[in-house]
């Protein structure tokens, strides 16, 4: 019933310079290259409550072009909801932000779809589709667990409401879970109303296209996979057990803090 959420987590920066005929900023104004640019342009979405959409590029080549058009229609097609920027990764004035994101040595070009709490919701190296653009937009509470995983945490995804049978069941579990010391600190609960207009698309992309009638659980782990689900009742032995075998893949037979699970 459910996909895994196999999101690319690059924490990539926005800086460098614009060139004319690639992308242009939502404004549709003509850019003055100043230093940090690409950090003006964060500060600037995250003040505002917008998503960023950001183009990395080496150089205006053939394929840079094709996917300056890919990403020019995609932020057309947001109806101004987002702000833009291209960013010359080769830039150095902007040289520093570079090398703290990591993006220097992506595969270019690259677009990044960033939220206004700074989380990383979307991630094209290479190539990408305006549809793959916006699905980048990120809901209030996808944009919550991307950040949670982002910063290295386990997150528990409670799909219930009112109206949902199993509820109290459903968080014995969980609470358990959560009041162990070995995992407290690693571990957000994040409580996912399934009647929400605004998180249809979180629930679309979980699967959850039909309506919800039974409290549903969800245990994700970094960098976005969905290691467990449950209908209904939680059991913190069974959550431990999810997890523990989860993270056998590593090798190591980790703990919370250990193969990029909790922190």
């Amino acid at each position: 019933m459910f996909q895994n959420i196999l999101i690319s987590l690059f924490m990539m920066a926005v800086t460098g310079v614009m060139f004319v005929g690639v992308v242009s900023e939502a404004s549709g104004q003509a850019i003055q290259v100043t230093p940090n640019r690409g950090l003006a342009a964060i500060d600037r979405a995250a003040k505002a409550n917008r998503h960023l959409f950001i183009f990395f590029y080496r150089q205006d080549d053939a394929q840079t072009q094709a996917l300056g058009t890919v990403f020019n229609g995609a932020v057309a097609a947001t109806g101004g909801r987002v702000d833009s920027i291209a960013i010359a990764i080769t830039d150095p004035a902007e040289a520093g932000i570079v090398t703290k994101f990591g993006a220097k040595d992506a595969p270019m070009p690259l677009a990044v779809v960033l939220a206004p709490s700074g989380a990383v919701t979307g991630s094209f190296p290479s190539n990408f589709t305006k549809e793959q653009l916006l699905g980048g937009i990120a809901t209030p509470l996808m944009e919550k667990l991307l950040g949670a995983l982002q910063q290295g945490k386990l997150v528990i995804l409670c799909v219930q409401n009112g109206r949902t049978r199993g509820n109290a069941e459903a968080m014995n579990g969980v609470r358990a879970f959560t009041a162990d010391q070995r995992y407290a600190a690693a571990t957000d609960v994040i409580m996912l109303d399934p009647s929400l207009p605004t998180e249809r698309p979180f629930l679309a992309k979980l699967g959850m296209n039909a309506p919800v009638d039974e409290a549903m659980t969800l245990f994700v782990a970094p960098p976005g996979s969905i290691i467990g689900s449950f209908k209904g009742a939680t059991d913190k032995n069974q959550l431990i057990a999810t997890l523990t075998n989860a993270v056998k893949g590593c090798g190591t037979g980790c703990q919370p803090g250990q193969c990029g699970v909790g922190n």
